[in-house]
Formats: structure tokens, sequence, C-alpha cells
């Protein structure tokens, strides 16, 4: 696919005597309907493609892109990528090979899930808001009741002879409930994200979100102190993408990081590793190479609390004077940077009830509000408006409301006591499942 146009650029290239270069084209499409009172409220579709081009002169790189693939506007993109090395003035050693491929197949793509039709779509969004309204009279709205998928095409190429490329998709619902009961209301959601698009269970989901939304009615203050926090998997999986760009070696490099300097050292508890997992089965952005062409693979950044490694494209790690793990990042109109792919807390063994009962007393968080004005990820620094549970004796006593949980997240990493077995990813593809830490300030 676009071989006629991959082989122009190659072409014009060569008749302009540029000897260093790289395409990166994209081509994605996204399908989302959103159902509110048994009706279509939102039907979205779109289709868009790009092409990024990057030229090397000495040791400057110019960009330039294109969202027409006609001989005039690739001609133009090159020529400008071209003039912009020329008079760029920021220095970067970069080296363009023919990196190999990996082997094996990350069933990624799934043919029959570009069949469904969009009627079936449409009938499992009704299905998820009917689902909420029936499970209880309490449940008075349903805000989201959403069913979407996406499909994209990438594809790769470089003067070195370098050429890849990759289809995937995945499809996903969503559910957000409102429960009221006397003067109290509660919001809550449930997602799924599947390549398989029979494993949306509209009753399922609907369920989930419903009855996250109904366990926090009739929720009490809490007196501020300092008591033992549990994350559930949603929650611990939102802190880490909140903090993942601690792990960014061009973050790392840039002096916005604490962890510079660190490799090597304890600094988690012994019971955390966090992984980048490219290779993820099932992972929303598993694929087999990233945006330099590199082969993706699977990155230890801390195991059992110990620092390993920051995730790298080949730029950044030239600097470091180590190897790429397979994390440039880059869209057709994009520069090339350093991103996750799937970054998850490796579960525990132990079950989510269980952490319950390590201590007298404990507090359950399941949602968190201000994550980006609440959170500095220079200092790690956080304090976030909270909602969850009281715990004592193992046992709940009554959901709480109306307070902020405070503390600062790499000391959290020291403090992760439990991790328990129940983990889930997200939207953006973090992950993790429940964790106790030891403590946190709660103000109420």
């Amino acid at each position: 696919m676009f071989e006629k146009e991959f082989e122009s650029i190659h072409n014009l290239a060569k008749k302009n005597d540029i000897e260093l270069y790289d395409i990166y084209l994209s081509r994605m499409n996204a399908f989302s309907v959103k159902a509110f009172r048994q009706d279509i409220d939102a039907f979205n579709y779109s289709d868009s493609i790009g092409l990024g081009i990057r030229v090397i002169i000495g040791d400057f790189a110019g960009y330039s892109y294109t969202e027409k693939l006609d001989q005039d506007s690739l001609n133009a993109a090159l020529a400008q990528a071209k003039t912009n090395a020329e008079n760029v003035d920021k220095k970067e050693k970069i080296i363009l090979k023919n990196y190999s491929s990996i082997e094996a197949d990350l069933e990624i793509f799934n043919p029959e899930l570009s069949l469904v039709h969009f009627s079936d779509k449409i009938k499992k969004a009704k299905l998820l808001e009917k689902g909420a309204l029936d499970r209880d009279p309490r449940i008075v709205n349903v805000p989201y009741a959403l069913i979407g998928d996406n499909e994209s095409f990438i594809k790769i190429a470089n003067s070195q002879g370098l050429l890849k490329e990759f289809k995937s998709n995945i499809c996903y619902a969503y559910t957000s409930c409102l429960a009221k009961e006397d003067d109290q209301m509660k919001s809550a959601s449930y997602e799924k994200m599947t390549r398989d698009f029979a494993m949306i269970n509209p009753a399922n989901i609907s369920a989930h979100a419903a009855d996250r939304a109904l366990a926090l009615i009739g929720a009490r203050e809490i007196s501020s102190g300092e008591y033992p926090v549990i994350f559930d998997n949603h929650m611990a999986a939102t802190l880490l993408e909140t903090f993942s760009s601690i792990f960014s070696a061009k973050t790392v490099q840039e002096g916005q990081s604490l962890l510079r300097g660190k490799i090597g050292e304890q600094i988690a508890s012994s019971k955390v590793n966090i992984i980048d997992d490219a290779l993820f089965p099932e992972g929303f952005n598993t694929q087999p190479f990233d945006g330099e062409g590199y082969p993706s693979e699977r990155t230890e950044l801390i195991t059992n609390g110990i620092l390993n490694s920051f995730l790298h494209n080949t730029i950044t790690a030239q600097k470091d004077s180590t190897r790429s793990t397979g994390n440039a990042s880059r869209s057709y109109k994009s520069t090339i940077d350093v991103s996750p792919t799937n970054m998850y807390f490796e579960p525990g063994t132990t079950s989510k009830k269980d952490l319950y009962s390590v201590f007298p007393k404990a507090i359950e968080i399941v949602q968190l509000s201000g994550m980006h004005s609440g959170c500095n990820t220079i200092s790690g620094d956080f304090s976030m408006g909270a909602q969850g549970f009281f715990y004592e004796n193992g046992e709940i006593k009554y959901p709480i409301h109306n307070f902020t949980v405070s503390g600062n997240f790499f000391q959290l990493l020291t403090h992760i006591l439990e991790l328990a077995h129940d983990i889930k990813f997200n939207f953006s593809s973090f992950g993790a499942p429940a964790i106790l830490v030891e403590k946190l300030s709660i103000s109420g």
C-alpha cells in the first residue's frame, strides 16, 4: 500500500542529492456513536492521512509533512524538509539504519472488526444506556453510552533500505452513570477495550458503571490525618499515567525528572515492578516497531524496586551511550519524541480483598479529580480531590467524599506494601492492579 508514493519520494530525493531521509505515513479512521434517551445523540466518523518527511544534513534534521499525496505535494514537502534542515540551529546526532524486524505476529489487526455494521454498534450503544437505567431506579441519567472503534495503518521507510508497515484496530465501550438518592448525586463510569466486538457486553459494562455510582451514595466526610490508602486498579493506572514522563530519557536529559542519575538505585518498594511493553497482547498501543522503525520490545523500567532503564529513542540513546528501547514516537506532523507504549505496574499475587485487612483502618480511593492542576510531574508532589470508601477491620463501613489526598509520587513508590492481581488497562494503555500504600495525607 502506497508503494507508488514512497517510490516517488525515493526518486525525488536521489534527484535532489538528498542522501539521508526517512518517510513516515499514517492513515487512521475512527468511528463512535453515543446514545441518549434511546436515540443517537452523536455520530462521528473521521478518516485522515498524512505523510511526514525528515531530511538529515550533517547533524541537523528538517521536517515537513503533507496531507495530499499527489506528485506536486510530495515534491514540495521534500523540498521544505531539506530547506528546514539547512536552516535549523539545533544539532542532533541522528543515525538511520535498516533495523531488523520482530519475528512474532502480534495479532493487532482483526479483519472481522472492520466488517461490523454500524447498526450493530448503535444497538450496543443503546443497550449500554438501557442496561444502566434498568439496573436500579436510583440511576437517573446516563450522560455517556458510547461505542467506538478505530483503525490505523503505519508505514515507514528510510534511505538505508528500511521499509516496514503494520495495521491495527480496536473497539471500545464506555458508560458513565449518575445515581441520585435524596439530595446526594454520584457519578461513575466503566470502559472496555477489545479487538473482538463480540466481547463488548453492554449489560456487564453498564452494571459495573451503575454499581460503582450506587456504591458512593450515602457518602460521608472523614477526619483529616494520615491513613493507609488503597488505590483501585483504575486510579493506580491513572497515577502512573500522570507521572509517566519521569521515565522518558528525553525528560531526564532535559533535567525535568528527579530520576536523573539514579539508574541502578533502589527507588521503590521491592514489591514494585513497572514495565513498558510494546509487545503486550491486547495492548491498545501494541506495535511491531516505533516511530523510527526500530523493533519494539519489553522494557523493565523498575525491577523489585530498582531503576533499570529509561525509555529511549535512538537519539536519546546515543546521548546516554546506550541503545534504544523502541519508544520513539512520531506523528506525520511532528518531530521524533519519546513515549510509552503499554506501561503498567506488574500485578502481585494477592486478591484486592486481602488489601483491606492489612491495617485496622484504611481508605480506598476510586475517583480522583484535578489530576493536571494538582500534580507536579517534576517534583512528584500531588494534591487531588478524591472519593472512595472507609474500611475498618477489613470491612467496608461507608463511602466517603469531599476529601483531598496529598503526597509525593516518588515517596509513594517506596511506600507501596502490596499489589493485587486485578490488573486493568485504561484507554491510554496504562495499567495497574489495586495497590496498597502505607500512608498518605488525607484532608477532610
